[in-house]
């Protein structure tokens, strides 16, 4: 039953990775989309981790808009504390 409970702590944890990770990608790219255009697009594909990293920041600092740092980075907390506590219970 303990092993069953882990699991699934980190069943939902890969669930929020996946989903904050992928709606946060998409606002990202949004944004490069509408500063930087097609090409801006382009060379934040090709950098993904910075791209993914870095628009929070700015959409923060330039727009006041918390929403997408809070998806991104309270994602990849919230997630890795439900991995954490999924890990531990699962642990024989």
């Amino acid at each position: 039953m303990r092993k069953t409970i882990g699991i699934i702590f980190i069943i939902c944890a890969v669930i929020v990775y996946g989903i904050c990770g992928l709606w946060g990608l998409y606002i990202d790219l949004v944004v490069v989309n509408e500063v930087a255009g097609f090409w801006g697009i382009v060379i934040g594909l090709t950098i993904l981790p910075m791209t993914f990293l870095a628009v929070p920041v700015y959409v923060l600092i330039k727009w006041g808009s918390w929403f997408p740092l809070l998806l991104n980075y309270g994602g990849l907390v919230v997630g890795g504390i439900l991995y954490a506590i999924g890990s531990w219970i699962k642990k024989d």
